[in-house]
C-alpha cells in the first residue's frame, strides 16, 4: 500500500491517482490529510503538496487538482529527458513538472471543454489539440509519463511496480451502420437505389441489385464466411456494433424491425461481442437511447454495454451523456477519425472523468488509433507502417491497440478487390498478437 500526502482531498485527485495505481499498475493507495499520519507511516509513501513536508519523496502540486470548474490554464511545452512536459513546477519536485496535473489535463480532454473551433462536421479537430500542435499525437505521452513515474518510485522510495501484461488488448471494431448494400430494406428504399444506379448509368450495381434480390449473389456488403473465418482466426477481440433505432427509413439503415436483420446480428452475436451505434435521437434524449439499448440487449439476451458513435466524437461532455446512463459502458469512440493518433494522448482503458458535474463516471472509455475514413485514402505501405507503429506501442506499454472498420470496406465485388485486399491484410497482420 502507499500512502500518499495533499493538503487536501477532491474528486480530480481521486479520480488521477485511482487511474495511475488501481487500474494500470494495480496497487493499493490510500490520501491523507494529516501530517502527523503521514510522518508516523513506515511504510511506501509521498507526498502531492505546495511543498515537501520534511524529507519524503515529494510532488509539487500546481493546483489543477484541487479547482473546481474550468480555467484557461496556459500550457507551454519543455522536455526533460527527451520528453515533453508542462505545468512546470520547482526544483524540490521529483519531477520537474506536475505529473499529476498532466495526466489529468490530457486524460479529462479538458482542452475540448475550453472555447475552440470545430472541423466541418461540427467536432472539436485534432488541429486544435496541444498534442497536434506540439507533434505527440501519435506518441502515448501519458504511458511514457507513467513509466518514468516508476523508476522515480524505484530509485526514491524502492517501491517496484509492473504494469499488468494481462490488460494489454488488440482490437478490431466493426461499426454496422448499414450491414447491406441492397436487402433487408423498405421496398421504396430498395426500388430507390436501384433507380438512381439506372438513371446515372451505374450498370454493374443495377445488374448486381437484381442478382441479389434473386439471391443468386450474396449482398457485398454482408460478412461473407471468408471474412468471418479471417476475423476468428485472428484470436483477438473483434466487436460488431449496430444500430437499432426507428431512425432507419430516414438514414439508409435496415429497419430495426426486418426478421433477416434481427437472425443476423444474432448469428453475429454466435462468434463476436456485440455494440449498440446509437442513432442521432438516442444522443439527445436518454429515453430513446435506453430504448434502443434494451431493444437490442432483448434480441441477443445480453446486457449490452458496449458503444461506439457513429460520427465520432463531437461534443464530449453531450456525447457521453446518455452513456452515463447505464451501470456500467464501454466506449469506443475516443480517436480522431481524420487523424491517426491517441485522442487522449494514452494508449490505455481509462474510465471518463465528468468536468461538468466534476465526477468520475463509470463509462470506461477504450481509445482507438485509426479509423476505416482515414486508412482508406492513404497508400498500401503507409496503411501497413502506421499499424505495426502502433501495434509496438501497444505491446510495450501493455496497452490497447483498436482501430475502426466497417463492413463496406470488405464488399466482395470486383471494383472493391484492391481495398478489400488491403484491409484483408491488416487483418492477417493482427493474427499474431502481441
Amino acid at each position: 500500500m502507499v500512502l500518499i500526502y495533499c493538503n487536501k482531498t477532491s474528486p480530480r485527485i481521486e479520480y488521477t491517482f485511482n487511474h495511475i495505481f488501481k487500474l494500470i499498475l494495480n496497487k493499493n493507495f490510500s490520501i491523507t490529510n494529516s501530517k502527523s499520519e503521514f510522518i508516523d507511516f513506515k511504510g511506501y509513501k509521498f507526498s502531492y503538496a505546495d511543498a515537501p513536508i520534511s524529507k519524503e519523496l515529494f510532488f509539487q502540486s500546481n493546483g489543477l487538482l484541487e479547482e473546481r470548474g474550468l480555467e484557461n490554464h496556459e500550457i507551454t511545452i519543455f522536455e526533460w529527458a527527451n520528453i515533453k512536459c508542462f505545468f512546470k513546477v520547482g526544483q524540490k519536485s521529483a519531477m520537474p513538472f506536475d505529473i499529476f496535473s498532466a495526466i489529468f489535463f490530457l486524460l479529462s480532454r479538458y482542452e475540448e471543454y475550453m472555447p475552440h473551433s470545430s472541423n466541418n462536421q461540427s467536432q472539436f479537430s485534432h488541429l486544435e489539440s496541444i498534442a497536434y500542435k506540439e507533434n505527440f499525437l501519435e506518441i502515448p505521452l501519458i504511458d511514457i509519463w507513467i513509466e518514468k513515474l516508476l523508476s522515480v518510485f524505484e530509485n526514491k522510495i524502492k517501491l517496484k511496480c509492473k504494469i499488468d501484461s494481462n490488460d494489454q488488448m488488440a482490437s478490431i471494431v466493426m461499426s454496422l451502420s448499414r450491414p447491406f448494400k441492397y436487402v433487408n430494406k423498405y421496398p421504396f428504399e430498395s426500388f430507390m437505389i436501384w433507380f438512381k444506379n439506372l438513371i446515372n448509368l451505374n450498370l454493374w450495381e443495377v445488374i448486381e441489385h437484381l442478382l441479389v434480390l434473386f439471391k443468386i449473389k450474396k449482398d457485398p456488403w454482408e460478412i461473407d464466411n471468408y471474412t468471418k473465418d479471417l476475423f476468428l482466426d485472428t484470436k483477438n477481440k473483434i466487436y460488431f456494433f449496430f444500430s437499432f433505432s426507428s431512425e432507419s427509413f430516414f438514414r439508409g439503415e435496415t429497419p430495426k424491425t426486418n426478421e433477416n436483420f434481427k437472425k443476423y446480428i444474432k448469428e453475429v452475436h454466435d462468434n463476436f461481442e456485440i455494440g449498440l451505434l446509437p442513432s442521432h435521437n438516442a444522443l439527445k434524449k436518454l429515453k430513446t437511447f435506453e430504448l434502443e439499448n434494451f431493444n437490442i440487449s432483448k434480441l441477443t439476451h445480453t446486457k449490452i454495454d458496449k458503444i461506439l458513435l457513429q460520427e465520432g466524437l463531437k461534443k464530449i461532455s453531450e456525447d457521453y451523456k446518455n452513456s452515463l446512463s447505464l451501470d456500467y459502458a464501454n466506449d469506443f469512440s475516443m480517436g480522431y477519425i481524420d487523424a491517426f493518433g491517441y485522442r487522449a494522448s494514452t494508449c490505455s482503458s481509462f474510465f471518463f472523468y465528468d468536468l461538468s458535474n466534476e465526477t468520475k463516471t463509470k463509462l470506461l472509455v477504450t481509445p482507438f488509433v485509426a479509423h476505416h475514413r482515414l486508412i482508406n485514402k492513404i497508400s498500401e505501405s503507409e496503411m501497413k507502417d502506421k499499424i505495426q507503429n502502433f501495434k509496438e506501442i501497444a505491446r510495450k506499454f501493455s496497452g490497447n491497440f483498436s482501430i475502426i472498420l466497417n463492413n463496406e470496406i470488405f464488399e466482395n465485388s470486383f471494383k472493391n478487390g484492391k481495398s478489400r485486399l488491403n484491409f484483408t491484410s491488416i487483418i492477417k497482420n493482427l493474427c499474431n498478437r502481441f
